[in-house]
C-alpha cells in the first residue's frame, strides 16, 4: 500500500499536490473550449465579450444568459478527446501509478470517462451542500465494478486562495452513521441533503492555488467554499476507481 493510499484510509481521508504550470494550462484550455462552445449561440459580439472577460470574470456577464439552464452537469463533461489528452497529463500518470488507477467513471451515462467542470460565482449559491459522494452512489448513481472502491480528485483550476476553494470535514470517512437524506432538485435527479448540525463539526477551507489538487476518500464529507473573492471560481471534478485492497 503506498502512502497516498493510506492517507486516504487513514485519520484525514485525503492529501493534496500540485500539477505544473504547462500540465494547469493545458486543463485551463480543455476547459475554456467547451465553456466558449456552450455559448456559441450568442451573438459574435456577445461571444467576444465573454472571450476577452475569461472564465474568472464570467459572473460580469452571466445576466446574459439563463445562468441555471445553460450548465448542466452533461454540458460541463469534457468530450472523449479530451479526457485522453487530461490523462496523459504527467501529474496524472504518477497518480495513476501511486493509487494504481483502474479508471474514472461515467455514473451519467457517458460512453466514456466522466470529467467535468464547475462554475462558482461570487457571493452566489452555486454551491452545494456538505456531503458524501458515497451517499450519491447510495441513491442510486451509477454501479461500480465488483472488488473496486471509489476515490475523488478534485482540482483548483480558478481559485482565490483562502476564498474559494473546497471545504472538508477531516476524518469524517472513519465514521458511518451520518444522517441525510435524498432530495430531488430542480433537474429531476435525487442529491443527498445533510442532516447534521455543521456548526458542530470541525469544518477545514483547504488553502488551495491553481493546479492544486484534492484526492479524497469517497466517504470523507466535503462541500464547495462559498465564493467570498471578486472573481468566478473554476475548478474539475473526476471519480475514480482503485483496486478495493
Amino acid at each position: 500500500m503506498t502512502k497516498e493510499t493510506m492517507s486516504l484510509e487513514g485519520a484525514d481521508g485525503y492529501y493534496t499536490a500540485s500539477m505544473s504550470t504547462r500540465e494547469l494550462s493545458t486543463i485551463k484550455g480543455l476547459i475554456t473550449d467547451q465553456y466558449l462552445a456552450r455559448l456559441s449561440s450568442l451573438s459574435k459580439t456577445e461571444i467576444n465579450e465573454f472571450y476577452l472577460k475569461g472564465m474568472q470574470q464570467y459572473h460580469l456577464l452571466s445576466h446574459m444568459v439563463e445562468h441555471q439552464t445553460l450548465w448542466p452537469k452533461k454540458v460541463r463533461t469534457l468530450g472523449p478527446n479530451a479526457v485522453e489528452q487530461f490523462k496523459e497529463l504527467p501529474f496524472f500518470t504518477r497518480l495513476k501509478n501511486s493509487l494504481n488507477i483502474h479508471s474514472i467513471t461515467n455514473e451519467d451515462g457517458s460512453e466514456w470517462e466522466e470529467v467535468y467542470w464547475r462554475i462558482v460565482r461570487p457571493g452566489s449559491t452555486d454551491v452545494g451542500g456538505f456531503h458524501a459522494d458515497k451517499w450519491f452512489w447510495d441513491l442510486g448513481h451509477g454501479n461500480i465494478p465488483d472488488g473496486y472502491k471509489r476515490i475523488k480528485i478534485w482540482i483548483a483550476i480558478e481559485v482565490v486562495k483562502n476564498k474559494s476553494g473546497l471545504s472538508i470535514i477531516p476524518g469524517s470517512h472513519l465514521r458511518h452513521d451520518w444522517k441525510y437524506h435524498g432530495k430531488e432538485d430542480h433537474t429531476g435527479i435525487t442529491k443527498p441533503q445533510f442532516d447534521e448540525d455543521i456548526a458542530k463539526l470541525n469544518v477545514v477551507d483547504l488553502s488551495t492555488d491553481p493546479g492544486d489538487y484534492v484526492v479524497f476518500n469517497d466517504e470523507l464529507i466535503h462541500a464547495g467554499m462559498p465564493n467570498q473573492s471578486d472573481e468566478t471560481r473554476v475548478s474539475l471534478e473526476a471519480t475514480l476507481l482503485v483496486p478495493n485492497l
